[in-house]
């Protein structure tokens, strides 16, 4: 619920031209998400932010990660943000990473997953459009996600895998596999998706290390003997 508010919150703010990039939009949700947790929670939910640059981004291949941790296990979930401006007819969302046509969307897919065994790996894509008035294959309110394998297995389906993708193509895919960030974490929770790893001890260490390739929400649940 709190994901959900969140990411309605910085979807009114990029409807409202308050946020004015990818880099800028995750801040806002991630940013947001910590403080709903943190103002609202009666369950022992709390959340902290680690930020890192952007080089080493481009080495890890998404934007962020949300590493939730309870009762002496952590699971990771990775995420890539895009904003595919779909107000703008053929917008170029995505380029050629290399000479020879290497789609840099494609590109980072390929570099998640090295990731994909343990941790759950998701794509989330922005929606500019007034509440209510944005395509029918956006979600109504929030941003539209797909899990990692669902965007690789469309790539790999595609009449060139690996080139630049189009609006089209990317249309096609959230038509058939987009879901709400609630449900992704829903399915995170439930032990759907992603590798429980045990730890014991301070954290921080895990979040250090995913923090040397990715900015890091780390929201800990207190407890169930607490």
């Amino acid at each position: 619920m709190f994901a959900f508010i969140a990411d309605k919150q910085a979807r009114s703010d990029l409807v409202s031209k308050y946020i004015v990039n990818e880099n800028d939009y995750t801040s806002n949700f991630t940013g947001a998400l910590r403080r709903i947790i943190n103002s609202n929670s009666v369950t022992g939910l709390t959340a902290s932010s680690h930020l890192i640059s952007r080089k080493e981004e481009r080495q890890f291949g998404c934007d962020a990660v949300i590493l939730i941790s309870a009762n002496g296990y952590f699971k990771s979930t990775l995420f890539e943000c895009k904003w595919p401006r779909f107000s703008i007819d053929k917008y170029p969302w995505d380029y050629e990473q290399t000479c020879i046509g290497l789609s840099h969307f494609s590109d980072q897919l390929v570099r998640q997953m090295s990731y994909a065994p343990v941790s759950a790996i998701f794509e989330m894509f922005f929606c500019e459009f007034q509440f209510n008035f944005q395509p029918p294959f956006m979600k109504p309110e929030v941003s539209s996600c797909v899990w990692h394998d669902d965007a690789v297995q469309f790539d790999l389906s595609r009449k060139k895998p690996f080139s630049v993708w189009s609006q089209s193509e990317l249309i096609f895919l959230l038509e058939k596999n987009s879901i709400q960030v609630d449900q992704v974490l829903r399915e995170v929770c439930n032990c759907n998706r992603g590798k429980a790893i045990t730890y014991s001890g301070d954290i921080s260490a895990f979040i250090q290390e995913f923090s040397q390739v990715a900015s890091v929400l780390h929201i800990s649940a207190l407890s169930q003997n607490a």
